[in-house]
């Protein structure tokens, strides 16, 4: 595994203007790449914050509606859909945080031809070969995981779903340990509740191929405050090798609120490599 360095602003003034989709993880939106669109719109770069299904400012689905994780990925997926076809010049950097590393790895299955790089940030990253029930358990879970956060059960059309909203000290305890107290209070300000897909038809709709999926480059940016959590990460880039790897040392799960001009350095970078 080559990994290489942050801290760098390589070819950041230079390297000709890319397009960035960024997908949020659950609980969240698009609001919470704020600071990084603001570096990368700095550097001249068109950026586009995408809101899934009943998050962010989506207030036209609801959440016990989303059958499966394509219905969660729907705004992501018609969003593609009205990008011109076959246009290299055009082509964006796809950004997925946390859960939303899924939306990346089924945008990559089906828009192929739209994507030039797949970024993956502390999430995990799908492969042919490497699914959802291919990863280890999560050691940090236990009865009293979720502390403070809202766990409602409830039924639709005869499926018992549950959604989770975060509550404040488990954002703290673990997602937003390094970053500033501003960005911890407008998190919980601002979550709204999500639904994890572990049904059957979820996981084969997650499926990628190595035709269409394997076509596009891979970045895997590694950051976590909790060690394991890090360490699924990097198991995760081993098992499924990308085209770059990248660790932000002292990232907190949030790694676009506790390093974001780290983050936005890498990004910048890729922008800026050949064989686009």
């Amino acid at each position: 595994m080559k990994l290489f360095l942050t801290g760098f602003k390589k070819m950041a003034e230079s390297c000709a203007a890319k397009h960035f989709v960024l997908v949020h993880g659950a609980c969240h939106g698009a609001w919470c790449w704020y600071k990084l669109v603001v570096l990368l719109e700095k550097y001249g770069h068109k950026v586009t914050a995408v809101d899934l299904a009943a998050s962010g400012r989506n207030v036209e689905d609801r959440l016990q509606d989303l059958q499966t994780i394509d219905d969660y990925h729907k705004p992501l997926y018609k969003f593609f859909e009205g990008l011109p076809d076959d246009d290299d010049e055009d082509k964006v950097i796809l950004v997925g945080h946390s859960l939303g590393c899924y939306a990346v790895s089924s945008a990559m299955e089906r828009f192929q031809e739209k994507i030039g790089w797949g970024v993956f940030v502390s999430g995990i990253m799908l492969g042919p070969h490497l699914t959802m029930d291919d990863f280890p358990p999560n050691k940090v879970l236990g009865p009293d995981y979720y502390m403070d956060s809202e766990l409602k059960t409830i039924e639709v059309n005869g499926r018992i779903q549950t959604h989770m909203t975060s509550g404040k000290k488990f954002l703290a305890a673990n997602y937003y340990q390094n970053s500033p107290p501003e960005d911890l209070e407008l998190a919980s300000l601002l979550v709204r509740p999500a639904k994890f897909f572990m049904d059957d038809e979820s996981k084969k709709q997650l499926l990628v191929s190595k035709e269409k999926y394997g076509s596009v480059r891979r970045a895997f940016i590694i950051g976590h405050a909790l060690e394991d959590r890090a360490e699924t990460q990097r198991w995760n880039v081993e098992k499924n090798l990308p085209d770059a790897v990248w660790e932000i040392e002292g990232a907190d799960h949030m790694i676009m609120m506790s390093k974001p001009q780290e983050l936005c350095d890498i990004l910048v970078d890729i922008a800026g490599r050949e064989n686009y």
